[in-house]
């Protein structure tokens, strides 16, 4: 069994998301919503029985509730963390199938549409996997969960502590695009305040998404080099 796990914020983008998940019945797509918004009330939802909707009394912005909350609803097969501006490409399912039928329990890790297929590390500064970047055996939910963080990007610190948990011997990293990064919004959201002044820019472009993802890592790794001189 294939789970997606998306942390519902988006409603407008769900049909769109929806039509990329893979029609097949080994796919269980758990929407995570806070109770505090009104209910769905797509028609989808209704017609479509692999869809599991999570009613949760968090708020609308706690992603962390809202995954860990399917984490614990997941007891079997891989998941994959489908965000909801993001849709399913059809290379996730094929490697998930590859991977499954073969009986392997671990960490997948592939590509997306913006990076090419990057080896974990278990030091959340030097991890750089996206959200979507990986399928992972269930097991480990039972060890690491989604968490909060200051210094780190929620999903490299998350997957770093996944890679910890499974080790070399059981990741194996493929050459081949199991992700779409931010397919249905800007690829990148750069929200700051400078000189007294707010920043709202939205990338569109591939290239200038990925020379700002550069600088923006070369800077945290500065800095942590600063810090420890």
């Amino acid at each position: 069994m294939l789970h997606l796990v998306t942390p519902l914020y988006r409603y407008d983008l769900l049909e769109r998301v929806h039509r990329s998940v893979p029609p097949h019945d080994d796919v269980v797509w758990h929407l995570a919503k806070t109770s505090r918004r009104p209910p769905l009330d797509d028609a989808f939802l209704a017609r479509d029985p692999r869809i599991r909707v999570h009613e949760i009394d968090c708020d609308d912005a706690d992603i962390v509730t809202k995954r860990n909350t399917v984490f614990a609803a997941i007891t079997e097969g891989y998941f994959y963390l489908l965000d909801d501006d993001t849709i399913c490409v059809d290379e996730l399912y094929r490697v998930y199938r590859e991977y499954e039928r073969a009986g392997f329990e671990g960490m997948i890790v592939g590509g997306s549409n913006l990076n090419a297929a990057r080896r974990p590390s278990t030091d959340a500064a030097l991890n750089r996997l996206d959200t979507g970047a990986v399928i992972c055996f269930h097991a480990v939910l039972r060890h690491v969960q989604w968490a909060w963080s200051n210094d780190y990007a929620r999903d490299r610190l998350f997957w770093s502590r996944v890679f910890t948990f499974y080790g070399p011997e059981r990741t194996v990293v493929v050459d081949r695009t199991i992700a779409a990064y931010n397919h249905l919004g800007p690829l990148v959201r750069v929200r700051k305040r400078m000189l007294g002044h707010a920043i709202a820019w939205d990338i569109h472009r591939p290239w200038i998404a990925r020379a700002y993802l550069l600088a923006a890592d070369a800077r945290h790794h500065a800095r942590r080099w600063a810090k420890g001189q």
